[in-house]
């Protein structure tokens, strides 16, 4: 947090200093890599649900199997966007 108020401070007055352009650039990169492989996890689980449909709509599985499958992958998704929403920033302490 010092690093963050410290860099907005001197941003401001138009200085830079390449120790904390450096760490606001490896934040940046950190932020556009945790971004890509949300969606990337997303989709993954997206082409398996159209892969599980397909497989059913074949007759390669059973209506049983084809339920339980497209459950736990719905299931899955919706973990995977519960996880998405809740970002670090918006995370509410809940023990004080």
């Amino acid at each position: 947090m010092p690093f963050f108020i410290d860099d907005i401070f001197l941003r401001m007055l138009g200085i830079s200093i390449p120790p904390f352009d450096m760490i606001w650039l490896m934040e940046t990169i950190r932020d556009y890599v945790e971004e890509i492989r949300e969606e990337e996890t997303q989709q993954k689980i997206n082409n398996r649900i159209k892969e599980n449909r397909l497989l059913y709509e074949l007759g390669e599985i059973t209506k049983e199997e084809y339920e339980r499958r497209n459950g736990e992958l719905n299931h899955k998704l919706r973990m995977n966007n519960r996880i998405n929403r809740t970002t670090l920033n918006h995370r509410i302490n809940i023990l004080g």
